[in-house]
């Protein structure tokens, strides 16, 4: 890459940079307040600076970028400040590893966006049509059954397309995600992705190289769809060359007139993978783009963040074992890769986090020599590089801050977007359900139970990915009688493991306030009638939608008379539908 390259680079990251952006949007935002400039004419500009529309008049919700999900202490603080000064005293982890607050006030989003930009952290291309976070598997670098550790490379692109000058206004939203091995449906699900990248090693004897598989076109949404390989190898120095030449495709050949459909899904379908692959190797040619391995610090992969293993250490021995504890231990930790270390999983039902136990976990960190947490799809946290001999002192620290739920990456550890509480497409309140079902669904000993996925969406955009869950469910509303009443649309079967994505299909509606004992029927139905050592997704595959229907059906029909049938989980009043605009396709 060109000096001139570089410095452009560089510059473009400033802190002069930064804050004149952030100068900027408060400029805009008087213009907005004196009519200067209408809401419309103010809205994609609010939108690519992570600043999103609520449902509640006078109210937005500010995503922040979390790169790879990976978060230090001094970032963890500075998100509690955002959360008590400007937002509700809590955040929201998303499944593409962002923090989202909620119920800021546009007057107040410059101020918080310089406490981010003093952490290292933007709110810059987290919406509107840009390349949204970079996500990577939270496992990434310790995960025994990885290829090598992807962080480095998710933080370099990362670095490269955040304020790219030709990729912030691209004809709908773009999101791209790194896993370290093929079996990526617990971390970073790359096949539901418009570029998707697996780790592979080719070679062997002294002559083995990194590189990806490369998968592209992939997302959810109402039309969910599958990414096509690009090419089942390529080497890591080709990686910044090649995702920029995809991005010169779409940002050429995107619908810009119906963003319904334009995101690359769409490009896709229209052109064929073999057009496709055409296109890609010409802009690649003329592509300025660095070829960088990101196998040591560089200009394009500065830190923006690191997690870095600490030294092991030897105390005395651990204190006797305790039921609370071992059940915790069960499913919330695991070992490394890395002889002597393990990884702690904090479980957020609904990924909720409080900002005391922000500052409280930054503090646990600290006391424990840890580096960093990170964010996980599932809206999990993750603290790698825990010594064995510092794991009990850390559960400590974390049960005094009430993050020691046990079950993690089990059943009860649902996935929920905001939905109605927030969300103005939200037609359910899923974050709350989701909370519900977490509590609800404890205490399975079952291990293919256990091993089950729940994953829960307020509409049908699929923010909870739940078309990619064992059992998903999106929200939508029936008329009973005169009165609208709150349902959601119960799929089955979705996963995605190394045999690829599969899309989970449509059963029934049922009516929100039975779903936890519907959930409990389909189990129960699952173990009466499973064959030797099936899978629920096995039997799921062979079992007839009718089947599963009549079964259920009991459980979830209604009659206008039926107790608590118009009021959603979370409600005190009876449910009305209130869809406000939209701005995802903004």
């Amino acid at each position: 890459m060109s000096v001139a390259a570089l410095t452009e680079l560089d510059e473009r990251h400033s802190r002069e940079a930064i804050e004149a952006e952030i100068v900027r949007f408060e400029q805009r935002v008087r213009e907005l307040q004196s009519g200067a400039i209408t809401p419309e004419q103010f809205r994609p500009f609010r939108l690519k600076h992570g600043t999103y529309g609520q449902r509640q008049p006078g109210f937005q919700m500010l995503r922040v970028k979390i790169a790879a999900g990976v978060l230090v202490p001094a970032q963890l603080r500075i998100l509690a400040v955002i959360a008590n000064e400007y937002s509700t005293g809590r955040g929201h982890l998303t499944t593409r590893e962002n923090i989202q607050f909620h119920f800021v006030k546009l007057e107040n989003v410059g101020a918080a966006m310089r406490l981010l930009a003093d952490a290292g952290l933007t709110t810059r291309e987290a919406c509107g049509n840009t390349v949204r976070n970079v996500t990577a598997c939270p496992l990434a670098g310790i995960c025994p059954g990885e290829a090598f550790d992807v962080t480095p490379y998710a933080l370099g692109v990362s670095r490269y397309l955040l304020r790219h000058p030709d990729f912030h206004d691209l004809p709908r939203k773009f999101k791209i995600a790194f896993s370290g091995c093929e079996n990526d449906g617990d971390c970073a699900v790359a096949g539901i992705h418009d570029v998707g990248l697996i780790a592979q090693v080719r070679g062997s004897n002294g002559t083995s190289r990194r590189g990806f598989k490369v998968l592209v076109g992939g997302g959810l949404g109402s039309l969910p769809t599958e990414a096509a390989v690009l090419t089942d190898f390529l080497p890591e120095e080709e990686l910044l060359p090649t995702i920029e030449a995809v991005l010169r495709v779409f940002t050429e050949t995107g619908n810009r007139k119906n963003k319904l459909m334009a995101r690359l899904k769409f490009v896709l379908r229209a052109k064929g993978i073999e057009e496709f692959r055409r296109l890609v190797a010409d802009k690649r040619k003329v592509s300025e783009a660095p070829a960088e391995a990101f196998v040591v610090p560089s200009p394009i992969k500065q830190s923006l963040v690191a997690i870095a293993p600490t030294p092991l250490s030897f105390s005395e021995a651990e204190p006797p074992s305790d039921p609370e504890y071992d059940r915790w231990a069960e499913h919330n930790l695991m070992s490394q890769r890395q002889a002597g270390f393990g990884a702690v999983w904090v479980k957020l039902p609904a990924g909720t986090l409080h900002s005391n136990q922000m500052r409280g976990l930054a503090d646990v960190l600290e006391k424990n020599d840890l580096t960093g947490v990170r964010i996980a799809v599932n809206q999990d946290l993750v603290i790698p590089w825990v010594p064995f001999d510092r794991v009990r002192a850390t559960y400590e620290g974390l049960l005094a801050l009430d993050l020691v739920t046990p079950g993690a990456r089990t059943i009860s550890d649902v996935t929920g977007c905001p939905g109605a509480t927030t969300c103005n497409l939200g037609i359910t309140r899923s974050l709350t359900l989701a909370e519900v079902l977490s509590r609800e669904l404890e205490g399975y000993s079952d291990p293919e139970i256990q091993k089950l996925r729940i994953k829960v969406s307020g509409c049908p955009n699929s923010c909870g990915h739940h078309h990619i869950a064992d059992i998903g469910f999106y929200g939508n509303a029936r008329k009973i009688g005169e009165q609208q009443a709150p349902y959601y649309q119960l799929l089955l079967g979705g996963k995605v493991n190394s045999d690829g994505v599969r899309f989970g299909r449509q059963i029934m509606a049922v009516p929100v306030r039975p779903i936890p004992r519907i959930i409990r029927e389909l189990l129960t139905f699952y173990q009466a009638d499973r064959q030797l050592a099936e899978s629920f997704t096995a039997w799921v595959s062979r079992t007839p939608d009718k089947t599963i229907k009549d079964r259920l059906r009991p459980w979830a029909e209604v009659t206008p008379a039926t107790a608590d049938l118009f009021l959603d989980w979370g409600d005190t009043e009876t449910y009305s539908l209130k869809l406000g605009r939209g701005e995802c396709v903004a």
